[in-house]
């Protein structure tokens, strides 16, 4: 192969590499600039120009980028969800037993440090719409999913059966949402300290520990 051609080939490497990135940047972007919006506009009233305005793109770009508001919508909120999972991952890893993992996430979960409040947000409106919308529905499932099988992995470490596993996984999963739902509504008798001792205090009795 000539070598003039090789060096054309490698350089065209590069722009194709660099050009991939940074769509993954726009849409990142974008996606992010969405979940802004749709928290402070709820999911119904986000329209692509508010989000174009907001990541400081055109709307034929994210058109571009998502062909649809609808798909947009469902995937800021799949974003959103990524970044809480990377995040809360993270924090459990710092846990040397199951109890402490579990008390890490609660903690997390709840504190005014991290402040999960715009995700929760996102969440109610999730749930407002997923009876509504088939992709919200179909993106709340596997939000559940995960979310339950990462307090069974916290867990399974545990002398339990596995059918106790999957029940203290739904139910503390539930618990957990319930509580969240007070706290992002900003009912007075619920604070985070509480739903953080409530949510504790559930787990040390189901698991006997």
């Amino acid at each position: 192969m000539p070598r003039g051609r090789f060096a054309a080939e490698q350089v065209d490497g590069r722009r194709v590499r660099r050009a991939a990135s940074g769509t993954e940047d726009r849409r990142d972007q974008i996606l992010r600039a969405a979940a802004d919006v749709i928290c402070e506009r709820g999911f119904a009233d986000t329209r692509i120009a508010q989000i174009a305005d907001r990541a400081g793109v055109s709307g034929a770009t994210i058109i571009y980028h998502f062909r649809t508001l609808d798909r947009l919508l469902v995937e800021a909120l799949q974003y959103a969800e990524e970044q809480f999972y990377a995040s809360a991952e993270q924090v459990v890893s710092d846990g040397a037993t199951p109890e402490e993992r579990l008390r890490l996430l609660v903690e997390w979960v709840f504190s005014a440090e991290h402040d999960n409040r715009r995700l929760w947000a996102l969440w109610l409106d999730t749930w407002s719409q997923a009876t509504r919308h088939e992709e919200v529905a179909a993106t709340r499932a596997a939000q559940d999913e995960r979310w339950r099988a990462m307090i069974a992995d916290i867990v399974r470490e545990l002398p339990l059966e596995p059918g106790d596993v999957e029940r203290f996984s739904v139910g503390f999963g539930a618990f957990i949402d319930g509580l969240t739902i007070q706290v992002a509504l900003d009912d007075p008798s619920m604070t985070p300290g509480f739903a953080c001792e409530l949510a504790l205090s559930y787990a040390k009795a189901a698991l006997g520990r």
